[in-house]
């Protein structure tokens, strides 16, 4: 009857048990915390190579203008000199097209900044969007076909008085 008693008893899991769990699970941790570095990590020869193909921007000068804001009494005014970012490579085929175009670029620069009240200029946000907004409608007025050659519209000087 004892012998009995033995066989339904269950098997008592040791030391091994134990040791092979903690094992797999610090295995799996390890590989969990290693696998995106793994797949992340860039060889060393690209990082540089990487490095100098974004360094290879050109700043191209656009020129001033001065507007007053959208105001109802007009005595606000904007001035502001903008220098567009373009790709090394595009900086001929830019400054080409800017020349051909630069009257009708400052006209629609002008009519817009003159739409904007004392409130849309005023803030960070609002004058990242006015550099968004500059940038998309010079690429669309320079470049029909739909290619963005102008990365970047910056401003070297911004004065609301």
């Amino acid at each position: 009857m004892a012998e009995a008693a033995d066989k339904t008893a269950p098997p008592k899991s040791g030391m091994k048990g134990w040791l092979l769990l903690g094992l797999v699970a610090v295995v799996a941790a390890g590989s969990g915390a290693a696998l995106p570095w793994i797949l992340l990590h860039e060889p060393a020869a690209e990082a540089p190579a990487r490095e100098k193909e974004a360094k290879k921007t050109a700043l191209i000068p656009f020129g001033d203008a001065v507007v007053n804001l959208g105001e109802e009494r007009l005595t606000r005014y904007l001035r502001i000199k903008l220098i567009l970012v373009v790709d090394h490579a595009n900086e001929k085929a830019v400054n080409t097209v800017l020349g051909d175009q630069k009257a009708f670029l400052k006209n629609w620069l002008i009519s817009y900044l003159s739409d904007q009240s004392i409130q849309e200029v005023s803030r960070a946000a609002g004058v990242n969007r006015i550099r968004r907004e500059v940038r998309d409608q010079f690429n669309a007025m320079l470049f029909p076909d739909g290619s963005e050659k102008i990365d970047d519209v910056l401003f070297d000087e911004f004065v609301v008085q």
